[in-house]
């Protein structure tokens, strides 16, 4: 099978969808549009961390700060209308059970394994090129 019809299969029958639990509760994610990956990365983009001049402690510290980071950008890669994302990110972090650490790596690594970085970068290299060719001085 091609692997435009693959894609198109898969789709349909929802197998590009992945599950990811969080606080008990599961959430749908689909491999996300630019919209979403702009959302949610913009948001992980937050995350300062510069491990070079941070302690252990000062690490520690920083954990509430870096979840809710985390936690806001798989919201927004669940659901791209902000208002609905910032529903689900508020009830995560107001309501019981909290979310462990476990629950935000499986849903960060799931999300990025529905990004397909090689084609995204392929893509990226292509349009590259192009521009260089159109844009060299006669």
């Amino acid at each position: 099978m091609n692997e435009g019809a693959q894609l198109v299969s898969e789709a349909l029958l929802g197998l590009d969808v992945k599950t990811i639990i969080l606080a008990g509760k599961g959430y749908s994610v689909k491999p996300p549009t630019i919209k979403n990956m702009c959302l949610g990365l913009n948001e992980w983009a937050k995350i300062d961390l510069n491990l070079k001049d941070q302690t252990n402690l000062s690490l520690v510290t920083q954990i509430p700060e870096i979840s809710k980071h985390q936690l806001k950008g798989i919201s927004l890669f669940i659901e791209s209308d902000i208002k609905l994302a910032d529903k689900i990110y508020n009830e995560w972090i107001n309501n019981d059970p909290s979310i462990s650490q476990d629950e935000i790596d499986i849903a960060v690594d799931t999300i990025l394994g529905l990004i397909d970085k090689e084609k995204v970068f392929r893509n990226a290299q292509l349009c590259l090129s192009a521009a260089k060719i159109i844009a060299k001085p006669k």
